[in-house]
């Protein structure tokens, strides 16, 4: 399917979801930031959510810390960052 076609398919069919825009956005050839980016992919491998919002289940990613429906996920703030730094 060429960008054009994805891009309008996802649009029409893909369910409203965390990364839909942002995958929309990246085959638009904008640039994304890295959370952006994971929640693109992720929107993108859950098949653009149309069967629901819900944790893949897949640990063997190496995404699924991140995957935004994933209750178990990483969550970072600034001071947990800077915390972590030696």
């Amino acid at each position: 399917m060429k960008g054009t076609d994805l891009i309008e398919s996802i649009t029409v069919n893909g369910k409203r979801a965390k990364g839909k825009a942002d995958l929309i956005k990246h085959l638009e050839g904008d640039r994304l930031t890295y959370k952006q980016a994971v929640n693109a992919t992720c929107y993108e491998c859950m098949g653009y959510c149309i069967d629901g919002l819900f944790d893949c289940e897949i640990p063997g990613c190496p995404l699924y810390p991140f995957m935004p429906y994933n209750l178990n996920r990483i969550k970072r703030s600034r001071r947990n960052r800077v915390e972590d730094m030696p």
